[in-house]
């Protein structure tokens, strides 16, 4: 039987402030199998984890992340706690490099930065190591393409989030070995047909206890959850029945 994997959704962004430090160090030590943090460039080109396009929600201050240079961008502080700040991709690897966990990084890009990700993200996953380990995913599928064709060896998977017609026709034009899919949009008949061809399914974000044992019973391969620690509570129980 497949054990679905867990993936910490901004780290365990639940019970701590969204894609910062202590999120990331707190989901492994819950015991994460994975985490999925958010990437998109700074005005000056450099790699930070950030979700949304402007820093309005999640920090003191106002804006679009790429209209900051990293040094403007890390003088703001966390809504939720004045102690954290946004990281830079590469710090995020530097202290995730002797951890055995599994990464998925979704690629945020701006469309006029498409380019920028095999110089500045793709050669960060080589120099620590992680290639292995790493999956990348995006809603922008010409950037995912584009990763995909500059490093074939690392796990790709389409975000999507809505119903879709004939998504294994899709996926094998795209080029890529998953499918990272809004809980809502695909039946079990469906998952079962994209299981049989081979491809990783991983739904987001799965946070209640009825639709953590609906995908463990489907064996998707992982869920990204806000919640890992109760996602593992509810695994453990679920080998038991």
């Amino acid at each position: 039987m497949v054990q679905t994997k867990i993936f910490a959704h901004r780290g365990f962004s639940g019970n701590y402030p969204e894609n910062t430090m202590t999120a990331f160090k707190e989901a492994v030590k819950a015991g994460a199998d994975g985490i999925e943090l958010d990437v998109q460039f700074t005005q000056d080109h450099v790699p930070v984890i950030i979700h949304d396009r402007t820093v309005n929600r999640m920090t003191d201050g106002k804006g679009f992340v790429c209209d900051f240079s990293l040094a403007e961008l890390q003088k703001l502080r966390m809504k939720e706690d004045s102690s954290e700040r946004i990281p830079t991709f590469e710090e995020f690897l530097h202290w995730v490099e002797p951890h055995s966990v599994y990464l998925n990084v979704e690629l945020k890009t701006e469309l006029k930065d498409r380019g920028e990700i095999p110089e500045l993200i793709l050669p960060l996953l080589a120099k620590y190591g992680v290639e292995e380990r790493a999956i990348l995913s995006s809603f922008d599928h010409k950037a995912l393409h584009a990763a995909k064709q500059k490093k074939p060896h690392i796990e790709s998977a389409a975000l999507i989030h809505q119903a879709m017609m004939n998504p294994s026709k899709y996926l094998e034009t795209l080029g890529v070995e998953g499918i990272h899919f809004k809980a809502s949009t695909l039946l079990m008949d469906e998952v079962a047909e994209l299981q049989e061809k081979g491809y990783h399914l991983r739904p987001y974000t799965v946070n209640t206890v009825d639709q953590m044992n609906q995908f463990f019973t489907w064996g998707c391969e992982g869920i990204f959850t806000d919640y890992p620690d109760l996602a593992l509570a509810v695994r453990k129980e679920f080998k038991r029945l």
